[in-house]
């Protein structure tokens, strides 16, 4: 991403926070750490907003680890878990939204890293019968704010975290933010990727494809031929089986968790 292209990035996420009341940070269950952004944070309280930190994909992490990472968190925001995809606290949401809301009617924004779920849930907060969408000043269209209660109006486009400070490619993968097949290389932020999955869940490999190594690329070797991603000859194409093992962690296939202050994260 060119240096104006972050910047403007960064201008669209401010006016999407200038136009809130509210904002929700969503971030992955499986790595909280990697997905959470401080820039925005700061930008948050700089603007004289509120936050409220959206830990999402709570159905791929054990409950206890939820409650340890909700206490964590809440030093600093208040601080749900949900799965949007499956329901799970959804309701609690609402809640805490009017619960946390400065003032009512709140406009809320929904804001984070590539796929970690920030469409999913602002369509569940406009909910099946909204009221009719209104275009905002000054954005371009398709950018609305939806009426969904009495007291909520949703800001209907999602804050897109860039990810320039992120010169890691392998980083980028934890993160859900970059699409795999565009990568030069993928199988070294592959190998990194199966090195942290194997580090936390041991046992996620053969869960999921049915092998394992110890051996990253021999992992990698492993899978594709599981999954019959073959070239001529038989040789195995390892860089769509790396594609494949990234795209299966973004898809939440694979999965890892962590508790708050473990050493390896």
């Amino acid at each position: 991403m060119s240096r104006v292209s972050q910047e403007e990035a960064w201008r669209r996420v401010r006016s999407v926070l200038e136009m809130s009341d509210l904002v929700l940070e969503v971030i992955d269950a499986r790595d909280p750490v990697e997905t959470r952004n401080r820039r925005l944070e700061d930008l948050v309280n700089r603007l004289g907003k509120s936050l409220m930190m959206v830990i999402n994909k709570a159905d791929l992490v054990p409950m206890e680890v939820l409650k340890e990472w909700r206490r964590f968190l809440e030093r600093d925001y208040p601080t749900v878990f949900i799965s949007a995809r499956g329901r799970l606290g959804t309701r609690k949401l609402i809640v805490n939204i009017k619960r946390y809301a400065p003032r009512l009617p709140v406009r809320v924004s929904v804001v984070g890293y590539p796929n970690v779920g920030k469409s999913t849930i602002i369509n569940y907060l406009k909910g099946r019968h909204v009221a009719e969408t209104s275009p905002v000043p000054g954005w371009t269209i398709g950018e609305q704010i939806v009426r969904a209660k009495q007291w909520l109006v949703v800001i209907d486009t999602p804050g897109v975290i860039p990810v320039e400070e992120v010169k890691d490619e392998a980083l980028l993968v934890i993160k859900g933010a970059i699409d795999p097949s565009k990568l030069d290389d993928p199988v070294i932020p592959a190998i990194k990727l199966i090195m942290r999955i194997k580090s936390f869940n041991p046992k996620a490999f053969m869960e999921r494809y049915g092998v394992d190594s110890e051996d990253p690329m021999e992992l990698l070797e492993l899978v594709g031929r599981r999954r019959g991603l073959l070239m001529r000859g038989g040789k195995v194409n390892i860089r769509e089986a790396a594609i494949a093992v990234i795209r299966d962690w973004i898809l939440g296939k694979l999965t890892y968790y962590y508790r708050p202050g473990d050493r390896n994260a």
